[in-house]
C-alpha cells in the first residue's frame, strides 16, 4: 500500500494509486505526490480532517493507542448519527467545523468550532449537522475496546 498526499490541501490517500480527484479540494490526481516513507503518524494536515462525502464518514487515525480511540467525524449538510451509547467507554467531542446539535442524555446542545462536549459511558447521545456546510468534529473514546449500541 502506498501513501499519496495532495499538494494543494494536504489530504492523505492510502492505496495503490492516487484518487482521480481529491475528495477534499477536487484537485486532479496529478496534484498528488507519493510519500516515500511512512513515518510514525504524529501530525495531521488540515486536509486530512475534512471530507465532502454525501454520507457520514468516521475516520480513525493515530490508531496505535492501547487505551483510547480517536476518530474524525465528517457530517454532510443536515445529516447525523442516531441515538446510541458506548456501555464501557467515555467520549469527548471537539468541534472543528460547523454547527452541530448534540443530544447527550436528556440535554440538548448546539456546538460550534472550538466547543468541547462529553458523554459519559452508558449515556445515550446523538448528533446532527444543522447547517448547509459539512461539519467536522474530533471524537476520542476510551477505554478500549469500544462498543456501540444503538437505542
Amino acid at each position: 500500500m502506498k501513501i499519496f498526499r495532495c499538494t494543494v490541501c494536504g489530504y492523505i490517500h492510502e492505496g495503490d494509486a492516487p484518487p482521480e480527484k481529491c475528495p477534499n479540494c477536487s484537485s486532479p490526481k496529478e496534484k498528488f505526490v507519493e510519500e516515500l516513507k511512512k513515518t510514525n503518524h504524529m501530525f495531521m494536515f488540515s486536509g486530512e480532517k475534512i471530507t465532502y462525502a454525501e454520507d457520514v464518514q468516521v475516520n480513525p487515525f493515530f490508531g496505535d493507542y492501547s487505551s483510547i480511540a480517536p476518530f474524525i467525524y465528517n457530517l454532510p449538510p443536515l445529516k447525523g448519527v442516531k441515538r446510541h451509547k458506548h456501555q464501557t467507554s467515555d467520549e469527548l467531542f471537539f468541534i472543528i467545523k460547523g454547527k452541530i446539535k448534540f443530544i447527550i442524555g436528556e440535554n440538548e446542545f448546539v456546538a460550534e468550532k472550538g466547543d468541547v462536549l462529553q458523554a459519559k459511558m452508558g449515556t445515550p447521545h446523538s448528533f446532527d449537522n444543522l447547517s448547509n456546510e459539512p461539519a467536522v468534529f474530533l471524537s476520542v473514546k476510551g477505554p478500549k475496546p469500544i462498543t456501540t449500541e444503538f437505542v
